[in-house]
């Protein structure tokens, strides 16, 4: 059920709330269009390194899911830029809400296992790497748009009239089902996201935090603050529970900022200091996926190499 429109305006509001929520809305937009172009960096990068290192896959998926939800994204609020000027059909509206949640909740089911996965290779740095199955990524990308898929399906076919009659009760108890689960990937998140702080903090890498550690807290913090209100918001506003209008506007916001600041976070925790603008991107991206041990020994040889040369 798509709900562009359906809060934006309304007989009691004034000028300036109309004015500022046009502001709101076009500031999502700016956002979002900034997070395709970011996204799709990382996605052009990652495509050619995506088996150089274990957990490059999950940003490529990661970034995959911010697309598709960034370009519905910008397409669901027009109809709000342009109040009494376009109206979408309500079964496009319904649409493309649950295609964003989908891709909302495969992003979000990605971090989850990323940040288990750091956790138990920062706990357990001897024995993880060792036990760890070859395509363990790849299976659980597989299963987190697989399940995402099946759950967008069955929203689309029990809210819409896409497949069949809608059902209201099935409506719900999906709804409520998709609400159980952001809240065990949330709570699975946070807490690996805490064990990987406690034990970094323990560590005698803690002044000098960066790497992969550093980008999975930083996404972690980033969706709390910034991407855990639109889930809030869809929630809510599908089971029927109150939430303020003004949650509405900032929610959007937050979810467009969330997706185009991760780009942002990766190429800023792998830039060099002092050298920031001088950098291919793709070793930027590396130093921050937490190469620097294999950039280092590649140097460390291109100057031996240079000396043998020399002499």
């Amino acid at each position: 059920s798509g709900a562009a429109g359906q809060h934006a305006v309304s007989p009691d509001n004034v000028p300036e709330d109309l004015t500022f929520n046009l502001v709101i809305l076009w500031l999502t937009e700016v956002l979002s269009l900034g997070g395709l172009l970011g996204n799709g960096v990382v996605l052009w990068l990652l495509s050619s390194y995506v088996y150089g290192n274990p957990f490059a896959i999950y940003l490529l998926d990661v970034a995959c899911a911010d697309l598709i939800f960034l370009g519905c994204h910008m397409v669901a609020i027009i109809p709000d830029l342009l109040p009494g000027q376009l109206d979408f059909p309500g079964l496009l509206q319904a649409i493309l809400a649950t295609l964003r949640f989908f891709c909302y909740l495969v992003s979000l089911s990605l971090l989850a296992a990323v940040s288990v996965e750091q956790c138990l290779a920062a706990l357990f740095p001897a024995w993880y790497p060792c036990r760890r199955p070859r395509h363990l990524a790849t299976c659980v990308c597989a299963l987190a748009w697989t399940l995402g898929l099946v759950l967008h399906l069955l929203l689309s076919g029990a809210c819409t009239q896409l497949f069949w009659e809608p059902s209201r009760h099935v409506c719900r108890a999906l709804w409520l089902a998709a609400a159980a689960l952001l809240a065990t990937l949330c709570c699975t998140m946070c807490g690996a996201s805490l064990l990987l702080l406690l034990r970094v903090e323990r560590g005698p890498q803690w002044p000098q935090l960066r790497g992969f550690p550093a980008l999975v807290l930083l996404a972690v913090l980033l969706f709390l603050f910034c991407g855990l209100p639109f889930g809030i918001y869809w929630l809510c506003w599908n089971l029927h529970w109150h939430t303020p209008r003004s949650f509405y506007h900032f929610s959007f916001l937050t979810a467009g900022l969330h997706t185009a600041a991760k780009p942002a976070v990766y190429f800023c925790l792998g830039s060099a200091p002092g050298h920031r603008l001088h950098q291919p991107l793709r070793l930027v991206l590396r130093r921050a996926l937490g190469d620097e041990a294999e950039l280092g020994a590649g140097r460390e040889t291109s100057r031996r190499d240079l000396v043998d040369i020399t002499a």
